[in-house]
């Protein structure tokens, strides 16, 4: 369970090291973003690293929590207390991440569901 913990804090820590080194302006223009973006050029390298990060340790837990309760669904079983908890886990670091920033965490968290079901080869 500790690994899994370990796992959710990097989750978080990429996503919000995501939302702060990758800053939307409002109102957005899309100038000033890329004008930004390379104005600074290794900070939105730094924070391209922890997005590909992020998003593949997120994708990879999905997958995992996708084939869990699918597992548990074709043996008609109760779907364990565990499982749960690492879904409300993962609601909760998303949580927190929209609070903090809503357009990255939507941008993170769309390409993580997208490459999670991808993965899945069963």
């Amino acid at each position: 369970m500790f690994i899994k913990a370990v796992k959710y804090f990097v989750i978080f820590l990429c996503g919000y090291i995501l939302i702060k080194w990758i800053s939307i302006p409002y109102p957005f223009v899309l100038a000033d973003f890329f004008i930004s973006l390379v104005v600074n050029p290794l900070k939105f390298f730094a924070a391209t690293l922890v997005f590909f990060i992020g998003f593949l340790l997120t994708g990879r837990v999905l997958s995992e929590l996708i084939v869990g309760t699918k597992i548990a669904w074709q043996k008609r079983k109760v779907i364990g207390v565990d499982l749960l908890i690492e879904y409300l886990y993962l609601l909760i670091v998303f949580c927190l991440l929209f609070y903090l920033g809503l357009v990255q965490t939507i941008v993170f968290f769309s390409l993580s569901l997208f490459y999670g079901m991808i993965s899945i080869v069963r």
